[in-house]
């Protein structure tokens, strides 16, 4: 956790580094609703972009056969983090319950070298 943190960003509290930082952001979950997923990404695409339906469905795949891993990068990637740089992405199913604690113990030695 950071040692100061300064949230009143109205009062003009907030304070810059001249020092760059690096993060390693991780998110677990668990694809409940393929169809909902995939209706949200399509209208994140449509509302934000110049894209056909056409094009929505070659980025997200198509309604009936929605791509998970593009869906849901397209809903939890912002364009970008004012104030920073996006140094890598990645965006892997956990297939097994094994895999899951291979995966958890992975995330846990990256988050513990920063």
């Amino acid at each position: 956790m950071a040692e100061k943190s300064y949230w009143g960003l109205d009062s003009g509290n907030v304070q810059a580094s001249g020092a760059q930082q690096e993060y390693w952001f991780s998110l677990r979950l668990r694809v409940d609703s393929a169809a909902q997923l995939w209706q949200a990404a399509a209208l994140r695409c449509l509302s934000q972009s110049d894209l056909s339906q056409d094009e929505v469905e070659d980025l997200i795949g198509p309604a009936g056969d929605p791509s998970i891993a593009d869906c849901l990068m397209v809903l939890a990637l912002p364009e970008r983090l004012p104030g920073c740089t996006r140094l890598d992405t990645a965006l892997q199913p956990v297939r097994s319950a094994q895999d899951g604690a291979q995966a958890d113990r992975e995330a846990s030695d990256a988050l513990g070298r920063g």
